[in-house]
């Protein structure tokens, strides 16, 4: 018996963890979270190199902590409510088409190439229009975006109304 069990032991490999594959819902929150997160670090870093002095850089985090509280705050709140109930996790029925796909993808790299234009070429583009071109930016991908994150982090009702 003794012997049986360490055999079995050590043969016995432990089976293969397979996760489920990540819902829609959860792959576009980790998208919105990482993209947020790189905007504000690249700025960051881009203060360090002198891309931007102090004045420009706290403008900068004054346009750009909203948008990421706001896009975090609706995220983090579905986070938390798909650990608080299950049933979230596992609706997998919102579809996302590759227009919601090409909104975040593509919102994260004009305003990531914004602020890299201004802070390695300064002389292309300075930093009032820089900020002209956020708010722009912001104010027509923004309604987009909170349509789709509404959609997407939104639980439905259960009474049906």
């Amino acid at each position: 018996m003794v012997q049986t069990m360490a055999s079995d032991a050590t043969t016995n490999k432990p089976a293969p963890v397979t996760d489920a594959p990540l819902s829609p819902r959860t792959r576009i929150a980790r998208l919105i979270l990482i993209y947020h997160f790189v905007l504000i670090g690249a700025s960051c870093i881009f203060y360090i190199l002198r891309g931007f002095d102090f004045e420009e850089f706290t403008s900068l985090m004054g346009v750009l902590a909203p948008i990421t509280a706001l896009y975090g705050g609706a995220v983090f709140r579905f986070l938390g409510r798909s650990i608080t109930e299950p049933a979230l996790q596992s609706q997998n029925n919102t579809p996302i088409n590759g227009l919601v796909k090409w909104l975040v993808n593509g919102h994260f790299v004009i305003v990531l190439s914004l602020i890299t234009l201004k802070a390695l070429a300064p002389n292309v583009l300075n930093f009032q229009d820089m900020t002209m071109f956020l708010t722009l930016v912001e104010s027509a991908l923004g309604v987009y975006m909170g349509n789709i994150l509404l959609a997407l982090f939104e639980g439905k009702s259960n009474g049906g109304s």
